[in-house]
């Protein structure tokens, strides 16, 4: 068995993958881990990018699939993985330099959860890090963890044992953004425990025409979609566990209540149609997500107040001042 397999979900990634698959290649440590790239029937020339780059990069293995979804993606390369531990990345970001050699001479078979410190990185290579220098200092259960650090739901930054999936059933759902925020309690709840080191191992890449970025209304609404499916998931897995892992649960909630932060952020600061924010709204109404409900403070709370008697006119105010 290998120590570690990165895996890699690509879709139409042609402009990035050639990046992304050489930050994770380090030839003297090659024996050690593999590169699974996983290629969800991406239709630009990504497939041609793969073929290519397997003739220089000797732990690289690619599966082609029809187009499933990322969270199928990512299931099809857990299922083929051959490391004891799993790194999963986005075929748009890339490593850090010396990653592999990092997370090699880090893992020792005893932890069941690794987490690293990573940077968000602009399109115009402006760099934010995650976390102050060793803002996590001690080892702690990783129901202790996930409690006070809810909010970095993000698998990128965690190195998995692959029992925990294998072990207990546990797989990405198919196509919903926020997989990694609904995935990740289940995981911790069947770790013993998490360790974090201040290491950057990765950057993440933001893309003005991302998914989260765009302004498109069916696109929006998706993504709403996502959050009340998460939401659902998030309440149904703490009822599960409620009497078993009280910390694990409490971490859950407030993991609930920051969702409804999100969804008052992206009605503030994204651009709508005004049937597209009608539609939007009447859909978070459906689902008991509106009105807003979160506890803002300051000009937020007056924008919150608006958004909830005065939706159009308000993100009009709002769109206004954004401009400027």
């Amino acid at each position: 068995m290998k120590k570690l397999s990165i895996l890699i979900a690509a879709y139409n990634v042609e402009t990035f993958i050639e990046k992304c698959v050489l930050s994770c290649y380090d030839d003297s440590l090659s024996d050690l881990y593999e590169i699974i790239v996983v290629n969800d029937g991406s239709t630009d020339s990504t497939a041609n990018a793969l073929d290519k780059l397997k003739n220089s990069v000797k732990n690289l293995h690619v599966i082609y699939q029809e187009n499933s979804g990322l969270g199928t993606a990512r299931n099809t390369g857990i299922k083929n993985a051959k490391g004891e531990y799993l790194w999963m990345i986005d075929g748009d970001d890339y490593a850090s330099n010396n990653a592999v050699k990092i997370i090699l001479d880090k893992i020792s078979s005893k932890e069941d959860i690794y987490g690293f410190n990573f940077n968000i990185i602009t399109e115009n290579n402006k760099v934010i890090k995650k976390y102050k220098s060793n803002f996590i200092k001690e080892k702690q259960t990783a129901s202790e963890y996930y409690l006070n650090h809810y909010e970095d739901s993000y698998t990128f930054q965690y190195i998995f044992k692959k029992n925990l999936f294998i072990d207990n059933d546990i797989f990405f759902q198919s196509r919903i953004n926020m997989q990694d925020s609904e995935i990740l309690p289940k995981l911790i709840y069947r770790a013993n425990n998490l360790i974090y080191t201040d290491e950057c191992i990765y950057n993440y890449v933001q893309h003005e025409n991302s998914f989260t970025n765009t302004a498109n209304t069916e696109k929006r609404l998706n993504y709403f979609r996502s959050i009340i499916s998460v939401d659902n998931s998030l309440k149904e897995f703490g009822q599960q566990i409620i009497e078993k892992d009280r910390v694990l649960y409490n971490g859950i909630q407030e993991k609930r209540k920051s969702l409804h932060r999100v969804v008052l952020h992206h009605l503030i600061f994204f651009s709508y149609s005004k049937a597209g924010l009608i539609k939007i709204i009447n859909y978070l109404k459906e689902n008991k997500f509106y009105p807003l409900k979160h506890n803002a403070k300051g000009k937020f709370l007056w924008i919150k107040y608006g958004l909830n008697n005065f939706p159009v006119f308000t993100k009009k105010v709002i769109d206004y001042y954004l401009k400027q």
